[in-house]
């Protein structure tokens, strides 16, 4: 649909919609990926100008609230664990039934909509069977086939094709490729850094997880070449990793890596560990920063 998206061409697909559905069901290559659009989507159901009003919209509150996750009107629902819970989708139908406190439409997105449980997917369902006026679905999904067929077929489809999956993971592969090297020439200001470019990009368990997954890979590709192993893995972009990451030496890579698997194993073994603070051990450790 759009290959390079920006916020400031947004309005050129938005008004050539001839009209609103109440609820939509977003089919993604990515989601995270796509998720620029999806907000770009909200951000023109909740705007009074349908975020259509090309670059004034940029300036526009109502848009940084959302992009910073603060605007009350719009609620974004993902899986707690696992699922998607029945009491989730329980609490957002509250908290929707309450009138809007900025006059605007309400929206809801719920992220990986094909991980509601049967309990979760019925309580939906009753919901969006009878819209309230001025609130709007999103559900967003990798796998649509999983998704209530009910549910289906009482929201509107739109398949999105925004970037290739090979462009956004060389995309991807840049951004962890920067937090290593950032990490090893900038110790003393790691912690900030990896709060605002690791923790705000990689937020639920499964995307930390596969976060971890790739920076495992990239350091062992690394090591690989520095032992000059003829062996490489078979992994793609390998001209950025020793571009970006040459001047780290043995030790510090062997270091890193150790770190990463082990955080890594606590969370696939440990399903309900609390996110926040592992996360936060896990900066604490690899930035070897000393705690009194």
């Amino acid at each position: 649909m759009l290959d390079d998206f920006k916020d400031n061409e947004f309005y050129e697909y938005a008004k050539n919609l001839k009209q609103y559905y109440h609820a939509y069901i977003f089919e993604v290559p990515s989601i995270q990926a796509s998720f620029k659009f999806i907000l770009a989507f909200a951000k023109m159901l909740i705007c009074k100008d349908h975020y259509t009003n090309h670059d004034k919209c940029l300036d526009c509150n109502i848009c940084h609230l959302i992009d910073e996750n603060y605007y009350a009107d719009l609620k974004i629902i993902e899986p707690d664990g696992t699922f998607i819970k029945k009491e989730q989708i329980q609490t957002l139908e509250q908290e929707l039934s309450l009138k809007s406190s900025n006059d605007t439409n309400q929206v809801y997105i719920i992220k990986q909509a094909d991980k509601m449980n049967a309990s979760a997917s019925n309580s939906l369902l009753k919901f969006i069977e009878e819209p309230e006026p001025g609130i709007y679905a999103i559900l967003v999904t990798e796998n649509k086939s999983s998704i209530l067929p009910t549910i289906m077929s009482r929201c509107n489809l739109i398949t999105l094709n925004i970037k290739s999956q090979e462009k956004y993971e060389e995309e991807e592969i840049k951004n962890l490729v920067s937090f290593l090297a950032f990490l090893n020439k900038e110790k003393e200001n790691s912690l900030p850094y990896l709060k605002s470019k690791f923790l705000d990009i990689y937020k639920t368990r499964d995307e930390i997880i596969e976060a971890f997954n790739k920076l495992e890979i990239i350091i062992s590709n690394q090591i690989n070449i520095k032992y000059e192993i003829k062996n490489e893995l078979n992994f793609p972009f390998c001209d950025i990793i020793k571009a970006s990451l040459g001047d780290i030496a043995i030790n510090d890579l062997i270091f890193y890596l150790e770190i990463i698997i082990r955080f890594k194993n606590y969370l696939i073994i440990t399903p309900n560990l609390n996110i926040n603070l592992l996360m936060d051990r896990f900066v604490i450790e690899i930035s070897r920063i000393e705690v009194s």
